[in-house]
């Protein structure tokens, strides 16, 4: 099969086209996968404990299957832009309590005070730093009182050479994986395409404009960055 360039396809069509090998690439691509999910799930507050979450940019549903298996009361709404990937994920994670919606990060159209924890792992990058501060505003209206968002994505360095290292490093990672250099060509394409990569400073002052409190930076691997935040009301 011959792909589609990547400049002429949107994420949705990319996505749909890698949904049945999403989780072998996953895995050869983003260092310390296993790792900084379970530091998600491992950091959600003790006092919190969730009846309904909502996974954003559910991909093929390993994160889905984490929170299920962390709280096991919990009910989970599995988004994503991409049909195939949901389809994906159904298969993996049934639907005894998961729900599926398909919708656009940049057309959220979510229940007000329905969730009791929003989590997101390697997602929000896909849309630009405006859409990113409407996100964030979307994901606090559709908390409950104490609810808490939690994310693990890209960032970009806090400085252009900072940056250019995280890209260095990344590739190191990539060729001791022994992936093929048109599987790199690949993803870099798509990134330059598709990909928004904002700074952790940035995204978390976006977090506290939004009115989240308790925001924090609970891992970070080169470019994976994992940010937490809660809805505190007075």
């Amino acid at each position: 099969m011959t792909a589609e360039p990547i400049s002429e396809r949107s994420t949705e069509e990319f996505y749909d086209e890698l949904a049945s090998s999403y989780n072998d690439i996953i895995y050869r691509c983003a260092p310390r996968y296993d790792e900084m999910q379970m530091t998600m799930v491992d950091y959600v507050p003790n006092d919190l404990q969730p009846l309904r979450i909502l996974d954003l940019g559910c991909g093929t549903g390993n994160l889905t299957l984490r929170v299920l298996e962390a709280f096991p009361e919990a009910e989970v709404v599995a988004l994503d832009l991409s049909a195939e990937i949901l389809d994906v994920c159904r298969r993996q994670c049934g639907t005894d309590r998961v729900s599926y919606l398909q919708q656009d990060f940049h057309s959220l159209d979510l229940p007000d005070a329905e969730f009791d924890l929003v989590v997101s792992s390697i997602a929000i990058h896909h849309v630009d730093d405006p859409a990113k501060q409407r996100l964030f505003n979307d994901v606090y209206a559709s908390l409950r009182h104490d609810g808490v968002f939690t994310f693990v994505d890209q960032f970009r360095g806090e400085t252009p050479g900072i940056y250019r290292r995280h890209m260095e490093v990344w590739k190191l990672f990539a060729d001791s994986k022994g992936i093929p250099a048109e599987e790199w060509e690949m993803w870099m394409e798509h990134q330059q395409q598709h990909d928004y990569h904002a700074t952790v400073g940035q995204q978390i002052a976006w977090l506290r404009q939004a009115e989240f409190q308790q925001v924090d930076c609970l891992w970070k691997h080169v470019l994976w960055t994992l940010l937490t935040a809660r809805k505190v009301l007075e």
